[in-house]
């Protein structure tokens, strides 16, 4: 049984860039900030506090949701980044829940934007964001072939195949063939034969395993108590949340012995992740279970990463989340559509708004309001999974249409 809402979501704004229609992560976030606010019936002086995760990749200055503030002229009692790598920005809703749990704010907004693709060179940035500058960045890694180490031990423990992960591929490519902001949506449906036809790009990664920049994006959310909520149009409660990190680098997991969150394994593995942990955290505080979910938007940036989630999310056991995928259950008909914009494997990455992205979908399909394909069976529950860093971090929420 569900427990009571902690935050309720009553304004959201999206936008949408392009190389046909530029727009820097200052002017995406402006756009969906006001959309966001409008929907809320709120002025702009009535915000509290503003969150955003780290600055994004095309504008690289600190402090960046200080100067957000500044660019909209929207003084705030606090602002900060909230950089649990990716995964911040998805828990930036438990921190604004729990401001307004104390009686610090009234109404806080949370939201992210970036347009790497357009501003930056992102083949030329290699790993050295993610890589460890002493041990890993000298040998050359490219993100897909971190990446691409966890894959190989998840093949070697649990069997998996090359032929599974394309199956990942085209379930989430069916979603992003119809959403009209998809990086891959040009591209239509495609069928295993496809992915398995693409080159490699870091073994056993293929092309269409892997997910690409896109345009720009940028989503806001304002969040306050369900009390306020009463009287919102479509409000999104917020049930539960829970967020965990481990490590940095790659090298620093793999030397890793113990951990005291029992749910990622015995140590050292690369099959694990802190999703584990925050997805108990989420639904201890919720009361739901995973049966109670009806959607999910996970962060799947490589397809070894779906299996590796759903598992970590109590939808499979160990070694079974491709059977998730296989079945067909994360499909339109699904009990479990999941990535319903295509996910970050066919939507894209822009960037550090990517989880933002996971965010804005699931209030929309909650909503009914879905710019792609909605489920066959509108959803009620929605759990957005925002993942950070090197297999690092993981953040977990619980949504609902009803408290």
């Amino acid at each position: 049984m569900a427990g009571e809402p902690v935050a309720a979501i009553v304004g959201m704004g999206d936008a949408y860039a392009s190389k046909a229609d530029r727009k820097d992560p200052l002017q995406l976030a402006a756009e969906a900030t006001t959309a966001a606010l409008a929907e809320a019936g709120i002025r702009k002086d009535q915000v509290d506090a503003v969150f955003t995760g780290r600055s994004p990749w095309a504008d690289k200055r600190s402090q960046w949701s200080n100067i957000f503030i500044s660019h909209m002229q929207m003084p705030v009692t606090f602002t900060s980044e909230l950089t649990l790598h990716g995964a911040g920005l998805t828990a930036s809703l438990a921190i604004a829940s729990q401001q307004i749990a104390a009686g610090t704010a009234e109404y806080v907004l949370c939201l992210q934007s970036d347009a790497t693709e357009l501003f930056v060179d992102a083949v030329a940035m290699g790993a050295e964001a993610d890589a460890d500058p002493q041990f890993e960045v000298a040998y050359g890694p490219t993100i897909p072939s971190l990446y691409a180490q966890a894959a190989q031990r998840y093949f070697h423990e649990f069997g998996v195949t090359e032929e599974d992960l394309a199956d990942v591929a085209v379930a989430n490519q069916r979603w992003g063939a119809h959403h009209p902001h998809a990086a891959k949506a040009k591209h239509g449906e495609i069928d295993r034969e496809k992915v398995l036809s693409s080159p490699y790009v870091a073994t056993p990664l293929r092309r269409w395993m892997c997910s690409t920049w896109g345009g720009g994006t940028g989503g806001a959310l304002v969040v306050t108590s369900p009390e306020n909520a009463r009287h919102a149009r479509d409000p999104v409660y917020l049930l539960g949340y829970g967020s965990a990190t481990t490590h940095e680098y790659l090298t620093d997991r793999m030397n890793m012995r113990s951990c005291k969150f029992p749910g990622l394994g015995t140590f050292p593995n690369l099959t694990h992740t802190a999703t584990a942990e925050a997805a108990r955290q989420a639904y201890a505080m919720s009361g739901l279970t995973p049966d109670d979910v009806d959607m999910a938007q996970i962060s799947v940036n490589f397809a070894h990463m779906g299996p590796i989630v759903m598992e970590d999310l109590g939808f499979a056991k160990k070694g079974s989340g491709i059977d998730v995928y296989r079945e067909g259950r994360t499909g339109i008909d699904g009990d479990l559509p999941t990535d319903t914009n295509g996910g970050w494997l066919s939507f894209g990455q822009p960037g550090i708004s990517c989880n933002m992205d996971s965010m804005i979908e699931a209030t929309r399909q909650l909503r009914g309001t879905a710019l792609g394909h909605a489920p066959t069976r509108r959803p009620k529950t929605a759990l957005v999974q925002g993942a950070g860093g090197m297999l690092a971090a993981g953040s977990v929420l619980l949504l609902s249409t009803s408290t």
